[in-house]
């Protein structure tokens, strides 16, 4: 897919942003199919908010139907909850014409706050995906953060 080598989460906090970008770009839309079950999460960009360490990941559930929905998976020391909906389907990237796994906050379930966050998602190796969070303001979109799930690790 590139020649950035990518083997674990860890290897992305090497990355500056415009390689993050570039991987992001080259990335393969995922198979909902597979996003199933806890995924081990990092986040990449913004340092700041990389160490305070309070977002660990999300969990992935799918219906009968098919169609996907979770929880974001926050803590604090050894203690984890299972917070903020989401859903997930494929679509198109609201920025170029990339086809990847669009996550929605929007639900009415969430704090406002929550529900104007935008992510967008590809596959950069089996089970490792990374992805965009954009926050609206003002009516537009702006980037917060790049951040990676793995389906290998919890």
């Amino acid at each position: 897919m590139n020649n950035l080598s990518i083997n674990n989460l860890e290897d992305f906090l090497t990355l500056s942003s415009d390689e993050l970008k570039q991987l992001f770009s080259q990335g393969k839309t995922p198979d909902t199919a597979l996003l199933h079950g806890m995924a081990k999460g990092l986040v990449v960009k913004p340092n700041w908010f990389k160490k305070m360490n309070l977002w660990r990941g999300k969990v992935f559930n799918q219906s009968a139907s098919g169609a996907v929905s979770g929880f974001n998976r926050i803590g604090l020391g050894s203690l984890e909850i299972l917070r903020y909906n989401f859903t997930a389907e494929i679509g198109k990237s609201r920025f170029s014409d990339q086809k990847l796994l669009i996550i929605n906050h929007n639900l009415p379930k969430n704090p406002k706050w929550v529900r104007q966050f935008h992510d967008e998602m590809v596959e950069v190796k089996p089970g490792i995906y990374l992805a965009t969070s954009h926050y609206k303001k003002r009516n537009k979109l702006e980037l917060v953060s790049y951040f990676v799930l793995d389906f290998n690790r919890v």
